[in-house]
């Protein structure tokens, strides 16, 4: 080893002076705007709606593996019991109207419980006269025949009123059927009988008739006597007959017709 200095280290190249940098002079800052304070946001709760079950209204996806709720077994062949049912509670049945008053009773008609009505034996009313129809349909019938006229003249008729022992007569205080001495008669010969005499001078008229194929005869005398106003008359009748039901049974007849 020489003794000689060991040589120097590789200098280190010389960095470049910095180059100055003109010096600026800073502009008066610009005050900054003071934040303001974050608002307070409260957060919002969305309810969850639950998804409306989709109905199958046919039961095409109707998960057939459903399992049936557990319950007791019913036996469908076993018979039901009956449950008896409470019964009804009877309702109070409303008052029943007040009756109306009672038609005061008819009085029987004794002549008709002795049979002696033969002539009546259908109950409807008698016929009307106030139609031509119906006078001619009043004909009286005896043991469930009509009368027949009885052809006389007027001495035969005064010898045969003394031969009839059966009288009866009627009084109607007013008629209007019979207001006059042609409307009597026409009257009696409606209902079967022969006009013997119309005597207009006293307002009179005889009129006759059989029954029972001549074995009776009864004989009629009727007398007319106007009302003041010549609208209704007093007609005064008179029957006499060789049977009592006869004579009976025909001045309730013409009785009634007259009125």
């Amino acid at each position: 080893i020489s003794g000689a200095p060991p040589p120097p280290p590789p200098s280190t190249p010389a960095q470049p002076a910095a180059m100055a940098s003109p010096q600026m002079t800073p502009a008066a800052s610009i005050p900054q705007p003071t934040p303001a304070p974050p608002a307070v946001v409260s957060p919002q709760f969305t309810p969850a709606v639950a998804a409306a079950p989709e109905v199958d209204l046919l039961g095409f996806d109707m998960d057939t593996t459903t399992t049936m709720a557990a319950g007791p077994t019913m036996d469908m062949l076993a018979p039901t019991p009956l449950v008896q049912e409470p019964e009804p509670v009877p309702t109070p049945a409303a008052a029943p109207p007040a009756p109306a008053p009672a038609a005061p009773a008819v009085p029987a008609d004794p002549f008709a419980a002795a049979g002696l009505l033969d002539g009546f034996a259908d109950p409807a009313p008698l016929p009307s006269f106030s139609t031509t129809q119906a006078l001619d349909s009043a004909k009286f019938e005896f043991g469930g025949a009509p009368i027949a006229p009885l052809t006389i003249t007027t001495p035969q008729f005064g010898e045969r009123w003394g031969q009839c022992p059966h009288a009866q007569s009627a009084n109607i205080p007013s008629s209007t059927s019979s207001s006059t001495l042609a409307k009597f008669m026409a009257l009696c010969e409606r209902a079967g009988l022969h006009k013997v005499e119309e005597i207009a001078a006293t307002n009179e008229g005889i009129a006759a008739c059989m029954a029972g194929g001549g074995s009776s005869v009864a004989l009629i005398h009727g007398k007319i006597s106007p009302l003041p106003g010549g609208t209704s008359s007093g007609v005064d009748v008179t029957v006499k007959s060789t049977d009592p039901q006869l004579s009976l049974s025909l001045s309730m007849y013409l009785q009634n017709m007259i009125r």
